[in-house]
């Protein structure tokens, strides 16, 4: 693969692959945000964790089934502006607006209609969400037809993307520092707004300087309409039977889901790992800790094994590069049960490496 040249005409200005970035930044701070604020449902507006995590996974439910609906209509969109901009644009407003409202909550309210309301906003702003992410997602295959230059691309938006993890993990600080808000439900309400500006802000960006395939003139693109919605339904349901009997594609999206999922999970837990287990739930024990945890290992991810996993693709294939990156996430993975033992922790710290690293550690933070 390494002696593999793009044509000038197939690489992407470096222009277009930062506003590209800027977009991969909000794919990831909307979400992020959305998961460091759900723990604010307990501790600022009282809300009962069962009802929590109803208010968590009931709309990824619903985000499954709009995902493809988007997508369909996104492929089969004509305008003089192509068939993602409009909706990356539109997207981006929508996100950012429904994303602060979404946060408005009061503890005064009650938890039934905090429920109600979090869970139909949730709803709303998921729609806005997917016609935002399903075309920007789209838009980055289309901005060039070389293989390893759109590696190149998906590399230089992951790294833009990773800087919304080195962000996120620092608004439960920030909410909870009582020197800057007077309590945490006003925190997570103004927080809110400032999030939902900077999405906004650099949502659109993806929709103004990046260019796709000229889509002008495909053929076979179905009416979008509401007389035409029964058929374009049984369209799609068709064209997701024809893919589901594409092996290779569908081993890549379990394995897909297996490894997004997995690393969902993990880093969720982390925050609860750190401060109720490690700490016995003593926040001003942990103080920056679980925020520093999360950064570092964005950091680390952005400058060091985004480059080395595309040169590995660029070196090796795609292919080889993924179970290789794999593997060493499983690893990573349950390397971390030791991080978080604490006895293993307590006699590690006895040794000389552990008390040099602890210095170390002291002294840099």
């Amino acid at each position: 693969m390494s002696h593999y040249k793009t044509a000038a005409k197939d690489k992407v200005p470096l222009g277009q692959k930062a506003a590209f970035g800027a977009g991969h930044l909000v794919l990831n701070l909307l979400p992020g945000a959305l998961g460091f604020f759900m723990f604010f449902l307990l501790t600022a507006f009282g809300m009962d964790p069962f009802l929590a995590g109803l208010l968590g996974g009931l709309p990824r439910i619903f985000d499954a089934i709009t995902d493809p609906i988007m997508g369909f209509i996104s492929d089969n969109t004509k305008s003089k502006w192509g068939r993602r901009r409009p909706y990356i644009f539109v997207g981006a407003i929508l996100s950012g607006l429904l994303f602060a409202a979404l946060w408005q909550l009061d503890a005064e309210n009650g938890q039934t209609y905090n429920f109600w309301y979090f869970l139909i906003l949730s709803l709303i702003f998921l729609i806005g969400n997917t016609m935002y992410a399903t075309p920007l997602v789209g838009l980055g295959y289309e901005m060039t037809s070389d293989y390893n230059e759109r590696t190149r691309l998906m590399a230089f938006a992951n790294t833009m993307g990773q800087i919304a993890w080195m962000i996120v993990p620092w608004f439960w600080v920030i909410i909870a520092d009582p020197d800057l808000f007077a309590d945490q439900a006003v925190g997570v309400r103004r927080m809110s707004t400032v999030v939902a500006a900077v999405c906004i802000v650099l949502g659109v960006l993806p929709a103004i300087f990046c260019k796709g395939i000229d889509a002008s003139n495909m053929e076979n693109r179905k009416e979008l309409s509401f007389r035409s919605l029964a058929s374009n339904l049984k369209d799609l349901w068709k064209g997701i039977l024809q893919v589901s009997k594409n092996k290779p594609f569908m081993k890549l999206c379990g394995a897909t889901f297996l490894v997004f999922n997995g690393f969902q999970m993990v880093a969720a837990f982390s925050f609860y790992i750190i401060v109720f287990y490690m700490f016995n739930g003593d926040y001003g024990g942990a103080g920056t800790w679980p925020a520093w945890f999360s950064t570092i290992t964005a950091v680390l991810t952005a400058f060091i094994v985004i480059p080395i996993i595309s040169w590995m693709s660029d070196k090796w294939g795609k292919r080889r590069a993924f179970i290789i990156s794999t593997v060493l996430s499983i690893v990573g993975y349950i390397l971390k049960w030791w991080g978080f033992d604490v006895g293993l922790n307590e006699r590690f710290n006895q040794t000389g490496l552990g008390q040099s690293l602890n210095s170390g550690v002291v002294s840099t933070f």
